[in-house]
């Protein structure tokens, strides 16, 4: 008998081979000051990159105010954007799924004021 850990699962349009999921973990090495995902980002989700599996990526800021911690990536950027799309091109290659966790941390702002901005909350 096989487990249903390893049976397909259609998530809406997306088709999975197994139910074995990647889940977000932060790493914080995106490339300071921008935040914007490295070289070393797209080789480690290569890295763990399977055909027909998923990988729900380290959780990224949808704006420069919902930053918690440094060198944690966003999303919000042209350049961040394209750092994203190098990592979901490797994803792809290797016949894997990725989704996105969108992160805005409220209340619990970097301390220091970015940019001359004042912090929210």
């Amino acid at each position: 008998m096989t487990s249903p850990l390893f049976k397909p699962l259609q998530l809406g349009a997306i088709s999975l081979s197994h139910r074995v999921v990647m889940a977000s973990l932060t790493r914080m090495r995106a490339g300071a000051p921008d935040n914007v995902p490295t070289e070393l980002s797209v080789e480690y989700y290569r890295q763990r990159a399977s055909t027909g599996g998923l990988i729900i990526s380290e959780a990224s800021q949808v704006s420069q105010t919902g930053q918690g911690y440094p060198t944690t990536p966003g999303i919000h950027s042209a350049a961040q954007v394209a750092g994203w799309k190098k990592v979901v091109e490797q994803v792809h290659a290797r016949g894997g799924k990725i989704f996105m966790q969108l992160w805005h941390v409220g209340r619990r702002r970097l301390s220091i004021s970015k940019r001359g901005r004042s912090k929210i909350g």
